[in-house]
């Protein structure tokens, strides 16, 4: 009997041993200079269950230096410069699967990208574009890089919204009636680094002879990027 319960024993604790690693969430990540991510990863038993104890070390396959950093213990990953690597889990020799880090440029400066006086015809519907351009300065000093993907919100600070001055007017790229927020647009910069609105009229309702959009851009940890706002003053 005590060697039938030895045995046992031994079948239990082989199916609680640590087999595989489960990482949770997607296997390739993007983050911006300055921000980081969480990695997670669980161990998973013969059984097939998570194994709740059991502790997972990160670490970075890559040699050389990397652009960023890498807290093995918690897998907090923090982007230092743009570059791309691997980090991989581990429990005790176990090492299964990587996820792949990208750090991109954080963005230095929003800049109009076109006239910041804007006229509207008299028989326009609509404003020539209220143009801006992100730009990255400090990976290539010297030279600008243009950075898509990167969210511009454009508000209108004059008239206020919400007050009759401002009902004749709204902020749109292609639409032709104004949305629920009608004095502010999120766009997202193309390839180029650029992006535009226009300044639509409402029809049968009176403009202001002047209004002002402001076009803001913040980086990924919250900072606001230096050039914001960009100001631009509309003609009716």
């Amino acid at each position: 009997m005590t060697v039938l319960s030895v045995a046992c024993n031994e079948i239990i604790a082989d199916f609680d041993r640590v087999v595989a690693i489960e990482i949770v969430g997607p296997t390739a990540r993007t983050i911006e200079e300055g921000d980081t991510v969480r990695l997670v990863a669980r161990a998973i038993s013969a059984r097939g269950e998570v194994v709740p104890d059991a502790e997972v070390i990160w670490s970075i396959v890559d040699t050389g230096v990397v652009g960023f950093t890498l807290e093995p213990a918690t897998g907090l990953v923090t982007g230092l410069a743009p570059d791309t690597g691997r980090v991989q889990p581990q429990v005790d020799e176990l090492r299964v699967g990587a996820v792949t880090i990208a750090v991109t440029p954080a963005p230095d400066t929003i800049a109009p990208a076109g006239d910041t006086v804007i006229v509207i015809d008299a028989a326009a519907e609509a404003s020539p574009p209220l143009a801006v351009v992100v730009l990255d300065l400090t990976t290539d000093p010297g030279v600008p890089l243009a950075l898509a993907g990167q969210t511009v919100h454009f508000l209108t600070t004059d008239p206020v919204p919400g007050t009759p001055a401002a009902d004749g007017f709204y902020l749109a790229r292609t639409e032709t009636t104004p949305g629920d927020e009608p004095h502010q647009y999120v766009a997202t910069t193309g390839a180029d680094g650029t992006v535009d609105i226009v300044v639509r009229r409402v029809a049968g309702v009176a403009q202001p002879d002047t209004a002002v959009v402001h076009a803001v851009t913040v980086t990924a940890t919250g900072d606001t990027v230096p050039g914001s706002p960009v100001r631009f003053r509309i003609r009716f």
